[in-house]
């Protein structure tokens, strides 16, 4: 049987998607006796893997000189390429990729789906010219600057919304190498077991029998959303949301998704919106695929973000049988609050109007101190409470203490505890990078990782962990 590894180091997510794969490769030497490698979405490039694993660059190159097929999703085409400009705000920072392909990557926010055009015929792409593949992108770092020399555009996506705006471009998205066996897509969803891409890579490493290719998509099904209950339950709703924005929603999501299906709960996730970067946290710590069900529709001015409509989520998390679905809030609670409708909703608020969840909102210190993260908490809450959504915890974030500030902060938890209210605080965590910027997903894992075990020994609200 033929070999296909897929890199598993950290920042890795090899079960994001449906990818070709029957060896991890997770150390040195696996490489040399591979047919192919796969190098994954995630965070490679973020997380450093090329420093941290020294491995890795001399064993991908020989590889690839020596003929071996290696293919590059999101991430790992960035991995590929010379180096990726990881500044979102003006001033360049590089960092150095392979160099296998001739790209330079600068910011360029897309999340969602897409339609991609085959615009060249190559191994990977054969038959397929002028043909419209469907997919999704969901990164930060996606404008590709492409030298032709070495380097051959074969897809470019076709993309309505870019860098929260919504305007069309066209994008190259599918780059080829023309001296390696190289290919690298920023696109997800390409690879599945029913793609013609695929099925161009098993063509080319030799396995022709439809019925072989199987078994190489045993990995991600195995780690699926699959119906773990024989009876339709109503999952509880557990919906994540903050007084502002930055606030840490991510990061607390994240936690409570470790901390819940460490106490055995089947917990899924789910984004208010159409930015899924969100969701890559979450998924990477429960080890899950992205699906699009996870991100919940939303009605922003004569356009829709995300992608399922909120029934249809609930819906899906009643099939497959989850205990617990948390939703991620958009920005503040109140953001788009005024944009009110009676079919679709705008905000969080909206959302919690029309669902039957219970409420974690959250309050940072970092940007107006103790005093103010405790007075948009308290205005929050008596919002709340005048519409019967009680929120079940209260987390004040990046919390410091003092004298004077641990006195406000056990006034106010005595003031919500009447309310039934818990407050759970979390002091500040050595982490820099959020999901819209830079962002390391082990770094993620571990404050997640922390928060959960103070979480475990808290019982606020009867979170469950």
């Amino acid at each position: 049987m033929a070999k296909i590894g897929i890199l598993n180091v950290r920042g890795a997510m090899p079960h994001y998607e449906q990818l070709p794969f029957n060896v991890y490769v997770d150390k040195p030497g696996i490489i040399k006796d591979l047919d192919a490698l796969i190098l994954p979405p995630g965070t490679l490039v973020e997380s450093q893997v090329l420093t941290r694993y020294d491995w890795i660059k001399r064993e991908v190159w020989e590889f690839a000189e020596n003929g071996g097929i290696v293919v590059g999703v999101c991430s790992g085409a960035q991995l590929l390429s010379r180096a990726v400009n990881l500044n979102v705000k003006g001033l360049p920072g590089y960092a150095e990729g392979l160099g296998i392909l001739d790209i330079t990557f600068e910011p360029l926010i897309v999340t969602g789906p897409v339609k991609v055009k085959i615009t060249n015929e190559s191994w990977i792409t054969r038959d397929l010219l002028n043909t419209e593949l469907h997919g999704w992108q969901a990164h930060t770092y996606g404008k590709a600057n492409v030298e032709l020399g070495n380097t051959w555009v074969v897809g470019v996506s076709l993309v309505s919304r870019y860098n929260y705006r919504n305007a069309k471009i066209e994008i190259p998205t599918l780059m080829i190498s023309r001296k390696y066996r190289v290919f690298g897509t920023m696109v997800h969803g390409l690879l599945d077991l029913r793609s013609p891409l695929a099925r161009n890579l098993f063509h080319e490493i030799g396995i022709s029998n439809k019925r072989e290719f199987k078994k190489y998509y045993r990995f991600i099904n195995a780690n699926g959303w699959k119906r773990k209950n024989d009876v339709h339950i109503t999952p509880r709703i557990i919906t994540i949301t903050s007084t502002m924005t930055g606030e840490g929603k991510t990061l607390i999501t994240s936690a409570l998704a470790y901390c819940l299906s460490r106490a055995g709960h089947y917990v899924g996730i789910a984004k208010l919106g159409g930015d899924i970067r969100d969701l890559h946290p979450g998924l990477y710590i429960l080890g899950k695929p992205f699906r699009p069900w996870m991100s919940i529709r939303m009605r922003w001015g004569s356009r829709v973000l995300g992608w399922f409509d909120w029934r249809r989520t609930l819906r899906k998390a009643v099939e497959i049988g989850l205990d617990t679905l948390l939703v991620e809030g958009v920005m503040g609670l109140l953001t788009g609050s005024s944009r009110r409708n009676t079919r679709d909703f705008s905000s969080t608020l909206g959302f919690i109007r029309r669902v039957n969840t219970d409420i974690v909102l959250i309050a940072s210190a970092h940007y107006d101190g103790i005093e103010g993260a405790l007075l948009r908490l308290k205005a929050n809450i008596n919002l709340l409470n005048k519409l019967g959504k009680r929120p079940v915890v209260a987390i004040l974030n990046n919390a410091y203490h003092g004298i004077h500030e641990d006195r406000a902060l056990r006034r106010f938890r005595m003031a919500i505890n009447k309310l039934g209210i818990s407050l759970f605080v979390v002091d500040t965590l050595m982490i820099s990078s959020k999901p819209e910027e830079l962002i390391d997903l082990e770094d993620y894992r571990d404050s997640a990782t922390k928060i959960s075990s103070n979480l475990r020994g808290f019982h606020a609200g009867g979170l469950g962990c």
